[in-house]
């Protein structure tokens, strides 16, 4: 620590050897100055520091408030280095200030690895940005590819169908309202994104979750059917509706029912999922079941970027459990009793207001 001591207005009377050989100076060198204590300020602070080192001074000497400040100070070399100085005032048994005793310390080594950390933290945490926005968009590609497959799938069973001899012309249309129906789910998707990035709200409406559970596997169907997976749909009698944005709930069936297909990849032999939709409470529960391996780690399956899959992105169950959550409800996974492994989500009865 590099000592000085001063009189009740501030001028310097005692440096300590390490403050005079920091500063390249001794304190009589200053004899002839107007000021010792303005000299110093003026020759040793940085110029970007200078006049908010004075002002502090000058309220610590008009209040004897103590000073504490950190700036840079110019060594005997020509060197800034960061310091903190310190200074209090001595008082006397009537409590007048009858010295200012000052303590300067050299901490630019500190200074530097702090810098050096933030610079360090940011380049990490634009790293992450650029990591996260790729993962995004490889999520909302997924997303999106979905019905998107669908429409190339149908459009060549449509091209067949009007090329054959005769014409199908009834199997045609029925395609083509396929394909209309899948190009406006892959839109409805891309709105709901833009809408995500735009903050705005989507009306919920109370809906049967049965007809939208009906739907996905609809949607779905070439994909069981590739995958050789026979779904087994069991819903309770008589469930309440259930307020509910319907493209993002669609998503998030979309993604655990593939989930479980997934899962059964390299099951052989029979491979069911059973989805089942139950009143539990106040909310209604929907349970996805598989009978694959099991999920090693059931907890961190939903945190961002963690995926058991070779060429997972992470994001699927992630991005579901921050829609149920949004919609009042809860999602998480357990393992079953004999094998495979079950995503539940809850929603609630009464709706959450959107936000």
């Amino acid at each position: 620590a590099m000592i000085d001591c001063a009189t009740p207005d501030g001028e310097p009377v005692f440096r300590s050897r390490g403050l005079r050989e920091f500063l390249g100076y001794n304190l009589e060198d200053l004899d002839d100055a107007e000021s010792r204590l303005a000299s110093t300020l003026d020759a040793g602070v940085h110029p970007d520091d200078l006049a908010g080192v004075k002002k502090a001074y000058a309220h610590s000497l008009s209040t004897g408030q103590p000073y504490a400040r950190r700036h840079r100070l110019r060594r005997f070399d020509g060197e800034y280095r960061w310091v903190e100085t310190r200074a209090a005032p001595m008082r006397n048994v009537e409590g007048v200030i009858v010295q200012w005793n000052v303590v300067c310390l050299d901490i630019d080594g500190e200074v530097r690895t702090q810098e050096e950390l933030r610079l360090s933290q940011e380049k990490l945490a634009r790293a992450g940005q650029a990591a996260s926005l790729a993962e995004l968009s490889a999520s909302i590609a997924h997303e999106v590819n979905q019905p998107l497959a669908a429409v190339v799938a149908n459009s060549h069973a449509c091209q067949r169908w009007l090329t054959a001899e005769p014409p199908n012309l009834d199997r045609a249309r029925i395609t083509v309202e396929r394909i209309i129906r899948d190009a406006n789910s892959a839109a409805d998707v891309v709105s709901h994104i833009r809408a995500l990035f735009k903050q705005t709200l989507y009306p919920r409406t109370a809906s049967s979750l049965g007809e939208l559970i009906a739907e996905v596997r609809g949607l779905m169907a070439d994909e069981l059917r590739k995958n050789g997976v026979t779904v087994v749909v069991e819903l309770d009698a008589d469930m309440p509706p259930v307020a509910f944005d319907r493209v993002q709930l669609q998503q998030v069936l979309v993604n655990l029912m593939r989930n479980a297909v997934e899962a059964m990849s390299s099951v052989r032999g029979a491979r069911t999922m059973i989805v089942r939709a139950q009143t539990s409470g106040e909310a209604i529960e929907v349970r996805v079941s598989d009978s694959g391996v099991g999920i090693p780690m059931p907890d961190k399956i939903f945190e961002p970027f963690f995926t058991t899959k070779e060429n997972g992105m992470g994001m699927g169950l992630a991005v579901s459990r921050s829609i149920v959550e949004s919609h009042g409800g809860r999602l998480w996974a357990e393992n079953n009793d004999e094998k495979g492994s079950t995503l539940v989500f809850t929603l609630p009865v009464k709706a959450k207001d959107p936000e």
